[in-house]
């Protein structure tokens, strides 16, 4: 696999703008203590995209609306925190619920059922109010649904200047298709937006950071990124919060304030940029194959040199004349924690015939993984420890989990971005003919 550049020089804003790499201390200090308890929302719906949309309203007299999409999680009280935090600061949020008003189950794979014509229409109910700038918000997969809705809206409204500007958080924007660099959604290049993303560096969307900048710039767009360390996706709403994800969801409405501040200072009225016969069709990866995609042609597998639990260090070189499942996860994720079992199972089925797991930990400490190990999945393959991400340098984890399968000459072969069933009938025969291929150990091999 060819490794991707990790920008790190995500503080420039590309266009008209440069941002500061300090939060806004002086939003800090304007912002209420009372900000997690302020008023009640008001509910109400709104008529998008062909039905009736439920929209939770924090209302303000504040100058702009930050219109919030949610992701495939769907709205949880850790939006609605949020929401709260930045009403006290002055900005009015709807949390809108896409989901609810379609009919559709909290998942990746309904954006591709959405309308988008939900997008725009909210959009005109929010500025329909009072007239005032309307932000919009999203995160994870979600992305590549809301963009799409915002060039059709830009197509329909040509230099309308009450969209400011979008704010993205960990967007998920590539295909999941394996080439030699990750390939963007077709919508990515044609967007023309005053954008600011908000990454998180333990995220395995940070590594897709500059490609999704650099797509962006050259569709039109202004982009500037902001860097948030030591926290993972989802930090402002996910249960097992690590303490320093605990102390940043409780500033985080000012990053959001922040970055309105920025966005407000680019030009808004923008037009959306010409598709030709471009397909914008959007079709979010999911991660839910039941089987796993082949490379078109092998290829050597990269270097991987990581510590296991006990300190020993695995090279896969030195596993050559083997089959290796190379898996890499995160004990938060939940589809990495059910496959967890099925591979167990494949190992001990195979084992005897030469198939191996190689298990990548990305981002968490010793302790964190082994009390993982001993208390939530009891596995007995090969646990290895990269807690600063040090191997997606060469090793592109698309998704949690991202897994590949290393023949016995040492090839990439198969590969998946999502979770599967191990035991899978097809997966296993899958196993079994790379381990029945002839393989000749080298001269000066044992």
């Amino acid at each position: 696999m060819i490794p991707l550049p990790l920008w790190l020089s995500a503080l420039l804003l590309t266009g008209a703008l440069c941002a500061s790499p300090a939060l806004a201390q002086e939003i800090a200090e304007e912002t209420p203590d009372d900000a997690q308890t302020g008023a009640v929302s008001a509910a109400t719906s709104v008529d998008a995209g062909g039905a009736e949309i439920p929209v939770e309203r924090y209302p303000t007299d504040g100058e702009a609306v930050l219109l919030w999409f949610p992701s495939e999680h769907g709205l949880l009280d850790g939006h609605r925190q949020q929401a709260l935090a930045l009403q006290a600061a002055g900005v009015e949020v709807w949390l809108a619920d896409p989901f609810a008003g379609h009919f559709l189950p909290e998942a990746a794979s309904s954006f591709d059922e959405m309308p988008i014509e939900t997008v725009g229409d909210l959009i005109e109910a929010a500025h329909a109010e009072d007239e005032r700038a309307v932000f919009v918000f999203g995160n994870d997969r979600a992305l590549p649904w809301l963009l799409t809705g915002l060039y059709h809206w830009q197509e329909e409204h040509p230099e309308a200047e009450h969209l400011a500007g979008l704010i993205m958080m960990s967007p998920y924007l590539h295909t999941g298709v394996d080439t030699d660099e990750a390939e963007m959604q077709p919508i990515v290049g044609v967007t023309n937006l005053p954008i600011y993303i908000i990454q998180p560096i333990l995220s395995p969307q940070f590594q897709h950071l500059g490609l999704i900048r650099s797509t962006l710039s050259d569709g039109g767009s202004s982009v500037g990124a902001r860097l948030l360390p030591e926290l993972r996706d989802r930090f402002f709403f996910r249960p097992d919060a690590m303490e320093a994800e605990l102390l940043a969801r409780e500033i985080f409405h000012q990053e959001l304030v922040y970055g309105m501040d920025l966005l407000r200072r680019l030009p808004a009225a923008r037009t959306a940029a010409a598709s030709d016969d471009l397909d914008l069709s959007v079709n979010t990866p999911t991660g839910g194959d039941v089987q796993l995609d082949t490379l078109d042609e092998p290829v050597t597998a990269p270097e991987l040199v990581r510590p296991d639990l006990a300190g020993e260090e695995h090279r896969l070189e030195d596993y050559r004349g083997e089959v290796v499942l190379i898996n890499f996860w995160a004990s938060w994720c939940p589809p990495c924690v059910h496959e967890m079992p099925s591979m167990q199972l494949l190992e001990d089925e195979l084992r005897e015939q030469g198939f191996r797991i190689l298990a990548v930990n990305l981002g968490e400490d010793e302790e964190t993984i082994r009390d993982f190990i001993e208390n939530e999945v009891q596995t007995e393959f090969t646990i290895l420890l990269d807690p600063d991400q040090e191997s997606l340098n060469d090793w592109r984890a698309m998704a949690y989990p991202t897994s590949y399968v290393v023949d016995r000459e040492g090839n990439l072969r198969y590969y998946l971005f999502g979770a599967i069933e191990w035991t899978e009938p097809g997966v296993v025969d899958q196993m079994r003919e790379l381990l029945e291929e002839d393989y000749e150990a080298p001269e000066g091999d044992d």
